[in-house]
């Protein structure tokens, strides 16, 4: 079982506006690596140097066609059904790769 610690940092846009990021240690393919917590993101996206590390590259597919700011289509790279532990919960994910 991995111990999973919480830490929340700030870190300066710019003078005026402090952010605070919630980082978390979630375990991938038995490695335990550090999650940034989005809670405004609509979707979960991975580096692909970390999906190469956590051997995760059998299960890279092509996703769906997504819209872009000029309205162009395009078919990025995912990962689907990663198998995700944080502390004492698990559920499967998917990514996409950037």
């Amino acid at each position: 079982m991995v111990s999973t610690s919480l830490a929340i940092r700030k870190i300066c846009i710019n003078k005026m506006h402090w952010s605070k990021t919630i980082h978390l240690l979630v375990e991938i393919n038995n490695y335990v690596v550090e999650g940034l917590i989005d809670t405004g993101g609509s979707m979960s996206v991975m580096a692909a140097a970390i999906i190469r590390e956590l051997g995760l590259m059998y299960l890279v597919t092509k996703f769906r066609p997504t819209k872009l700011h000029l309205k162009t289509s395009h078919k990025p790279w995912g990962v689907d059904e990663v198998l995700v532990k944080v502390g004492g919960v698990q559920c499967t994910m998917t990514f996409m790769v950037v």
